[in-house]
């Protein structure tokens, strides 16, 4: 029955839409249902209003009890006049009417039928009133209940009791409200679980103990973790985009960026290693790993990765990094837009709101269909559905994309209520058009940030898993699982640690995890945990407490790194360390590294034993330069002098120990790195002295046998020695038998004998020298390096052979050349190279008959820093394949030859790190050369120890 002309409108249009804008506007529960009931009390003429709701809408615990069953609606929201007995408040929230049945009263009706009803007059229908009383002090006209329905899911029951009579029209109204209602209701509940969920994820980001970071699909960094943020003394707006990389070491820096944009570039996963400054200022070695998140079309959406201390690995094996990401907020408050149709859903009228959102006119927008105010991908669903509750008079409910002026398209869910009259034909439609664009991207994000959540624990290269307080696991990530092959009922039975770690670990660790789990600390161990092809690695196993406001162990969050190759690698840097030590013992050399600047030694210990230090003693630069012998102390301060330039150096000297003990070394060392500007070495030396002695012991039977190979000569060239001696005894008898006569004369010849005495004393000279060089040839001294000029060495032998050559009819050729510069040599042994080269080319040529006997002494420069001097023949030579023999000890091929000339002179160009070789020639003959080094202008005088 409608309401008459006269009668007063109880609920008015306009006031129910102004408060359907003001419910919607609300992002809370309490406030929105709150803002519906306190609305509703307020509409002129009522007297009582409220909202029951069914427990299975996501409401604060409050609201309703665990043991409500499905179909009991809760009291949640009550305005309006008190409709007490003595002792009693029913507009309390608790009372009789705080639980309600379905099919009990109008209100549990409403509910099991999900269809609104209206008592347009309690007096005539009243036997379902409860208290008659207080309707009728109340003078309670009418009652209308509506169905909150959201998505064809019942919410519960509004309900309105009116000192006024409630039309079909205000009842139409009221129903409009109901489903703003409803949609506000499911719209906060919605951003509440949103803020629920998006809380529980941060938390459980910041609460792995794994720095973790994410980007975009360009590298910008959009979110770090607070781990990581902790670690690097950062704040997040510092970090992001490419802040990071001002913790980066510099030395790693540019690498790092360039592997990242190489990543970025060419979408494979990064795995690299860099140095992260941590808050105090000091630097840590981070593994960095990131995967990308790609769409099904393989496009990059994100970057998600984690940095993963490493730096117990870089020293003996390290450790790990967390992740966190961001998630944006999201508001939903628009309000709706307003319009009505005709019975057959022609367009009436349309609000100010929804002509301004189109951006069109009233006339323009009653051929919506056709000027494409509808989303084409929308638009034949909406036409059906119209279509369907045109036919059948049921309430037009749909959610599709409205164009807005601009040309965007935004989702609005759009309610349908037809207006009937007595005869309960159907005269009009109202249309709610609720923007929820926002809403249902508060829906995508809350489906995304689940599923992003699980990608992200999924994606990220370690093993995580969450226990309860008591150790026993409540859940773990995809990694887990595709280790082990397990399911995760599997690993979530009582026995999955006898079944998931090594027996020995197990038992190992029981009691200290069982003591480790009471504290609220972090903790962490080592175990080997079995893989689904039967083999154990070892892995670091993390563990962080997450505590509640009290500080209780709330639960327990778990990371475990892979360290078996860390495991690995210490066993071999062991095992190696060993085998090194050993080979050093062996060979008597010891190594070091070493900061000369910062005086600070770290020796090994074969190092140790050479200088007889005790191993506690703290080595320096003055405790070793106490044992350096004293002769060779100007050579330590030399080297220590260019080490502490940085340059790399070589040396040798000799030590005596604290027992007396002398010991001869020889080392280098070489510059590895630069410690804060100062260069540090890492060297080597050697405790050479047996093999000191024993070149010692050969070199004194080198010149025994080179004075022996000497004596040898000499018996060869005595005839040649007699010629060179009798010449100018021979010029002095004469000249004394001259000089005599002119003194004899009369008168006598003064000036006459004055020169033939000169001439006595030069034949006298002559005959001195020719002995005095034979003495130094064959004299036994030791060996002594000194600057000396090779062409007059060389003239000195040509004298002393030249007699010996002319009697065998040798031809003695020079060709010495005039810019020689001095070598540095023992003279009287290469002298003798030089006598024995001449010699061996005489000897060559004394069958030879039909060309001429030519020997020829040639000197000349060897490349930059030597000296030749070759002796050319024109004798038998020989063949190519006995030139490696020629230098071999007792190798001859003379008949009376002793086989050591050669090998002698070898040993001696040898010594002074020269070189003799013989090459035969294209003619007749041969050609044997020796080269030796240039004196390089320093000492004048070099021991050779």
């Amino acid at each position: 029955m409608g309401t008459s002309a006269g009668s007063a409108t109880t609920l008015a249009a306009e006031s129910l839409l102004s408060l359907a804008v003001t419910v919607t506007s609300e992002q809370y529960v309490e406030s929105v249902l709150h803002s519906i009931v306190h609305g509703l009390a307020a509409q002129p003429g009522v007297a009582l209003s409220r909202i029951w709701l069914l427990p299975s809408v996501h409401l604060p615990s409050f609201y309703h009890s665990a043991s409500d069953p499905p179909d009991c609606l809760c009291l949640v929201a009550s305005a309006g006049t008190p409709i007490n007995s003595s002792g009693e408040d029913w507009s309390f929230l608790q009372g009789h009417f705080a639980r309600m049945r379905f099919n009990v009263g109008k209100v549990g009706q409403v509910a099991a039928t999900r269809h609104p009803i209206l008592v347009e007059d309690v007096a005539a229908q009243n036997d379902w009133i409860v208290r008659p009383e207080w309707a009728k002090r109340e003078e309670i006209r009418s009652f209308a209940g509506h169905p909150l329905i959201f998505r064809d899911k019942l919410l519960g029951v509004i309900a309105v009791f009116s000192r006024q009579p409630l039309g079909q029209r205000e009842f139409t109204w009221l129903g409009l409200f109901a489903n703003q209602a409803a949609l506000a209701i499911a719209n906060a509940c919605a951003e509440e679980a949103l803020q629920s969920s998006e809380r529980n994820l941060v938390a459980l980001v910041n609460t792995i103990p794994t720095a973790a970071w994410t980007t975009r699909p360009d590298g910008y960094c959009d979110f770090l973790n607070q781990v990581w943020l902790d670690h690097a003394g950062m704040d997040a707006e510092q970090a992001q985009g490419w802040g990071w990389t001002e913790a980066i070491h510099p030395d790693d820096r540019a690498k790092l960026v360039e592997v990242w944009q190489s990543c970025l570039a060419s979408g494979i996963p990064i795995d690299t290693e860099a140095r992260i400054r941590r808050f105090d200022g000091s630097y840590r070695w981070f593994l960095i790993r990131g995967n990308p998140l790609k769409n099904q079309e393989g496009n990059i959406l994100k970057w998600y990765g984690t940095c993963i201390d490493i730096e117990d690995r870089k020293r003996g094996e390290e450790a790990l990094r967390a992740r966190e990401l961001s998630w944006r907020q999201i508001v939903d408050n628009i309000p709706g837009l307003v319009a009505t149709q005709g019975a057959m859903g022609e367009v009436e009228f349309l609000n100010r709101q929804t002509l301004e959102y189109f951006g069109k006119t009233n006339e323009e927008l009653k051929n919506w269909a056709l000027i494409g105010a509808v989303h084409p991908d929308d638009l034949p669903h909406v036409i059906e559905v119209r279509k369907k509750s045109l036919e059948t008079g049921q309430i037009y409910d749909v959610e599709h994309r409205c164009r807005r002026a601009d040309g965007v398209y935004r989702w609005f869910q759009v309610r349908g209520l037809p207006v009937r009259d007595t005869q309960n034909q159907i005269t009009a439609w109202y249309l709610l058009l609720t923007d929820i664009d926002d809403r249902k991207k508060a829906e995508e994000a809350l489906q995304s940030s689940e599923r992003n959540l699980n990608l992200i624990i999924n994606v990220i290269p370690t093993f995580i898993g969450v226990l309860r307080t008591d150790g026993s696991l409540l859940y773990t990530n995809q990694a887990v699982l595709d280790y082990t092959g397990l399911t995760l009922e599997d690993v979530r039975n009582e026995d999955h640690r006898a079944r998931f770690f090594h027996p020995e670990d197990v038992e190992r660790l029981r009691e200290e995890r069982r003591v480790a789990l009471a504290r609220a600390v972090p903790f962490e161990n080592e175990q080997r945990m079995l893989s689904k092809d039967g083999s154990y690695r070892w892995f670091l196993i993390r563990y962080k407490p997450l505590l509640d406001d009290q500080g209780i162990i709330n639960r327990w969050y778990v990371a475990a790194t892979d360290i078996e190759d860390r495991k690995r690698a210490e066993a071999q840097v062991e095992q190696a360390y060993l085998r090194l030590a050993e080979a050093q013992q062996l060979s008597k050399t010891g190594s070091f590294i070493t900061d000369l600047l910062g005086d600070d030694h770290n020796w090994s210990e074969e190092a140790f034993r050479i200088f007889e230090f005790d191993p506690a003693a703290k080595v320096s630069v003055e405790l070793i330069r106490k044992t350096i012998h004293p002769e060779d102390l100007p050579t330590f301060e030399a080297v220590i002098a260019r080490g502490m330039t940085g340059a790399d150096v070589d040396f040798g000297f000799r030590i005596v120990t604290s027992r007396g003990a002398v010991k001869h070394l020889r080392g280098m060392a070489r510059v590895m790195a630069q410690s804060g500007g100062r260069p540090l070495f890492i060297g080597a030396l050697q405790d050479v002295t047996q093999s000191k002695l024993a070149e010692e012991a050969l070199d004194k039977a080198r010149s025994e046998l080179a004075h022996v190979a000497r004596i040898a000569t000499l018996n060869t060239l005595t005839a040649s020695i007699a010629h060179e001696v009798n010449q100018p005894l021979s010029g002095i008898i004469t000249n004394a038998s001259t000089c005599r006569r002119m003194l004899d004369g009369d008168p006598p010849n003064i000036e006459g004998a004055r020169e033939t005495a000169r001439r006595i004393i030069r034949d006298g000279n002559r005959a001195s020298d020719v002995i005095t060089r034979l003495r130094a040839l064959f004299s036994k001294k030791d060996f002594t390096l000194e600057p000396l000029d090779l062409n007059e060495a060389t003239r000195e032998v040509m004298a002393l052979s030249l007699s010996d050559l002319q009697r065998n009819r040798v031809v003695l050729l020079s060709d010495l050349a005039e810019d020689l510069p001095l070598v540095i040599g023992d003279r009287v042994q290469l002298q003798q190279v030089i006598l024995n080269l001449v010699r061996n080319a005489s000897d060559a040529m004394l069958g030879v008959e039909g060309r001429p006997k030519e020997l020829l002494i040639k000197t000349a420069r060897d490349e930059s820093d030597r000296v030749r001097l070759s002796v050319i023949d024109a004798g038998v030579g020989f063949a190519p394949e006995a030139a490696d023999k020629l230098f071999e000890a007792f190798h001859t091929t003379k008949t009376d030859g002793m086989g050591i000339g050669l090998s002698v002179s070898r040993s001696i160009i040898e010594r002074h790190h020269g070189r003799l070789w013989a090459e035969a020639n294209a003619g007749p003959g041969a050609t044997f050369s020796f080269s030796v080094p240039c004196d390089p202008g320093n000492a004048t005088d070099v021991a050779v120890r």
